[in-house]
């Protein structure tokens, strides 16, 4: 067949990557604009408002602390349901790029990143490590930074298990993107660089 086939099945390949990685860098940023919305209305940077309302004559409240502890309330959650989406998101681009990159070292012409969800949109997320390159990317200068990564993020989930802070969390998420980044830089090495680019007959 001709090369617009072969370039085809490498357009599509990197253009889901990447797209699964802009996916986590839209969740990263909501996730941080909900820590930045938390600071603002943190009680010690707001000026104390003295007022109450009587209800039906029977309790007095105060409507602005009321508020606030809605506000509060509601922000908390958001925080969570953001790192918990930016958490799935980092750990899906990191073991769907693997993947990706695993195809095409065994030979593959993969178009697409092959993944799976569950009845919350959560993306199912393999609970073994992720695959190791060493010595499968030929001289790529980036192996080593690959490899720990990889290990760092096995040991982050590892210690997912137990009992975290929200911190913790946002830290694993972070490694498995940095790690997600780093496969991808990886996977445009391998294209750019293997005989299958340049052999399309061999999809005939």
């Amino acid at each position: 067949m001709s090369n617009t086939t072969t370039i085809a099945w490498f357009d599509d390949l990197t253009a889901s990557v990447f797209a699964l990685g802009a996916a986590a860098r839209e969740m990263r940023l909501a996730h941080q604009a909900a820590q930045v919305a938390s600071w603002q209305i943190e009680p010690s940077r707001l000026r104390l408002v003295i007022g109450d309302v009587n209800i039906r004559g029977e309790y007095k409240i105060s409507p602005c602390d009321i508020a606030l502890g809605q506000v509060r309330g509601l922000s908390r959650a958001y925080q969570r349901m953001t790192a918990d989406l930016y958490e799935n998101l980092a750990l899906t681009y990191a073991y769907g790029t693997a993947a990706a990159l695993l195809a095409v070292i065994k030979g593959y012409r993969p178009r697409y990143v092959e993944l799976q969800r569950d009845q919350t949109d959560h993306y199912l997320v393999p609970s073994g490590p992720l695959p190791d390159f060493r010595g499968d990317l030929g001289n790529w200068d980036g192996q080593r930074r690959l490899a720990l990564l990889r290990s760092i993020v096995a040991a982050r989930r590892l210690d997912h298990s137990g009992e975290l802070s929200h911190g913790s969390l946002s830290g694993l998420a972070d490694v498995a993107y940095a790690y997600g980044e780093q496969a991808e830089t990886a996977l445009h090495h391998l294209l750019l660089t293997s005989r299958t680019i340049q052999e399309p007959e061999a999809e005939q």
